[in-house]
């Protein structure tokens, strides 16, 4: 419609236009059809999800384009959609004076409608509603811009139209992270093995030596071996699996700076030694035989020998658990700033005396009556 509109201007010059050649009109009408095509227009284009997008992202596109309202679109043109996403599915209908038509959905890189589906009266409006489903591509450069849709229209040689061609972009920045676990677990081994592992001040057991579902921060590890030198290591977890090797150091042979005094019972009277000030104190407990359950005010804290740190000051329940032996209850006292010692001898179940001697009589008197019947 267009091109017979402009052919009828262009005669209508040479009848009326004396002097000028045909060749300048012709060019002339050339000009003026280059520039009048292209009428469509492209609106409500919606992106999700909103904001920057990774490589990898699922994107959905959507756009609605008139294609033609007042000036019916050329029939041997096509409205062609090129988009720059992989795993691409395409949907779209036409929509003639509000009578919509739905077309089967299609895969691919470029979407290309006919202009011969679109070619209706100039009164006619004609819309395209079209959506598109895709995924950024991994390849994509973090900090460039991503064409997501291309919407253009092709002439009779199947090249785009310039001034048709609308394009819509949107940032592409850096993958999005795997989300840190809350928890992680700590690999905990000595040379030589066998020391007690205290997390956080609370008792875990002995090395080798591995813990589970140890949350995410700052943590300390002590390692306590008799007759080596107690070490410690500070750690952070971040929802992985750090690991700790401690080469344990021996003791030298020191003079002991606190007594005890044995009661006949077999508990002692605790001498406090001097530590570090502050509003805690700590317990050192000693047994014989070792290998005793340390538990204080009924939380377990160690195995025997134990130097338990973190009390708070005053009066403190101790229970000493070793299997063979009795149980030994009994009450300490922590000042703030000392280390108190706590050192017994652990006492085995008494015996009950005498089944031996009445095992022997019952059996002499069995062979006694046994004799005496045979007579």
């Amino acid at each position: 419609m267009i091109v017979i509109l402009i052919r009828s201007v262009l005669l209508d010059l040479v009848i009326e236009v004396h002097g000028i050649p045909k060749v300048v009109l012709w060019c002339l009408g050339v000009v003026i059809l280059v520039s009048g095509v292209s009428a469509f227009t492209v609106t409500a284009v919606s992106i999700s999800p909103l904001g920057t997008l990774n490589p990898g992202d699922q994107v959905n596109v959507s756009w609605t384009v008139y294609a033609a309202s007042g000036v019916a679109f050329p029939s041997y043109d096509d409205l062609q959609f090129v988009s720059g996403l992989d795993n691409t599915a395409w949907s779209y209908s036409i929509v003639v004076n509000g009578v919509e038509n739905v077309r089967p959905v299609v895969g691919g890189r470029t979407l290309t409608i006919p202009g011969f589906e679109l070619s209706y009266r100039n009164q006619d409006e004609v819309l395209v509603k079209a959506a598109l489903k895709g995924r950024i591509p991994l390849s994509s450069v973090p900090g460039s811009i991503k064409t997501l849709v291309t919407i253009q229209e092709l002439d009779t040689r199947g090249y785009a139209i310039n001034s048709s061609i609308v394009t819509v972009d949107r940032l592409v920045g850096l993958p999005t992270p795997t989300p840190t676990p809350a928890f992680g677990s700590i690999s905990v081994t000595s040379d030589p093995s066998g020391a007690n592992v205290y997390l956080d001040n609370a008792y875990k057991g002995i090395t080798p030596l591995t813990l589970e579902s140890v949350p995410n921060g700052n943590h300390v590890i002590v390692l306590r071996l008799d007759r080596y030198q107690e070490s410690s290591r500070w750690i952070v977890v971040n929802g992985n699996s750090p690991s700790v090797f401690v080469t344990l150091v021996l003791l030298p042979t020191i003079t002991p700076t606190a007594t005890s005094n044995v009661t006949p019972t077999g508990s002692s009277t605790v001498q406090p030694t001097t530590a570090p000030a502050g509003e805690s104190g700590s317990l050192s407990v000693t047994t014989s035989p070792s290998g005793a359950r340390v538990y204080v005010d009924g939380e377990l804290k160690g195995v025997t020998p134990a130097t338990i740190p973190g009390l708070s000051a005053g009066k403190h329940t101790v229970l000493l658990s070793l299997a063979g032996y009795l149980d030994l209850n009994t009450t300490v006292m922590i000042n703030a700033g000392k280390t108190s010692e706590y050192s017994t001898a652990l006492t085995e179940p008494a015996k009950t005396p005498g089944f031996g001697v009445i095992g022997a009589i019952i059996s002499l008197g069995g062979l006694l009556a046994f004799r005496k019947i045979r007579k």
